[in-house]
């Protein structure tokens, strides 16, 4: 992680074998889910192994995945029916100890389910990435669809949306992507929110922070960690 970064998390390095949640900004990303689907990709890079993916839309294309460093020989794809049957598959994955990481896009979850999660996760060490997507938009009147930050189970709460380069239209398609990053929570950590530009494949960070946005509230506390 970049130093940054770090610094908001316990340890100074994202945690393996627990659950991580990633949530995208408001509009388009909410049923596309293409930003938050590439930053897990790059995540999941850098892990050995091979990886589950259980999604309720069978429109992840795998040969895309290549530019986010990932080996597409190593992910096996399901396609579950609805979000429930996307968590019960999450959860069996965990358990069986047979993936280094698990990922699953869910819009609808309760604190029981991430516990849940949270626990098959320490059973066997593996990671769990749960991407918040609504692929057909939210439910008219949900509220709920996602639990309050301090209803959730997961280890740390990530929201990513895409911020524009301005490289873009210089280098074209070779400009590396840049992120609007927020660490919404981290258990024994604290928040913070970043613009992030993806680095090299075999650079040591995943990111590097291009700017550090102002939160007068977590300041105090990020002075006040390590």
């Amino acid at each position: 992680m970049a130093p940054a970064l770090a610094e908001c998390l316990p340890g100074g390095v994202l945690p393996l074998g627990v659950l991580h949640e990633v949530e995208p900004q408001a509009g388009a990303e909410v049923q596309h889910g293409a930003v938050v689907a590439g930053f897990a990709a790059r995540l999941l890079a850098r892990l050995p192994g091979t990886w589950l993916w259980v999604a309720g839309r069978d429109d992840l294309y795998a040969p895309g995945l290549l530019a986010c460093g990932m080996d597409p020989g190593r992910l096996v794809l399901a396609c579950a029916r609805d979000d429930a049957a996307v968590l019960t598959a999450m959860e069996a994955a965990l358990r069986g100890g047979a993936f280094a990481a698990v990922v699953g896009e869910a819009g609808r979850l309760t604190r029981i389910a991430t516990r849940r999660l949270q626990l098959a996760c320490l059973r066997h060490g593996a990671t769990g990435l749960l991407l918040h997507r609504w692929p057909y938009g939210r439910p008219a009147g949900g509220r709920e669809e996602a639990p309050p930050r301090d209803h959730s189970s997961a280890v740390t709460r990530w929201r990513i949306g895409p911020e524009v380069s301005p490289l873009r239209g210089k280098a074209g398609p070779f400009a590396p992507p840049r992120w609007r990053l927020a660490l919404l929570h981290a258990r024994g950590g604290v928040p913070g929110e970043w613009v992030v530009e993806a680095e090299e494949r075999d650079a040591p960070d995943l990111v590097r922070v291009v700017a550090e946005l102002a939160d007068p509230a977590a300041a105090p506390q990020r002075r006040g960690f390590g």
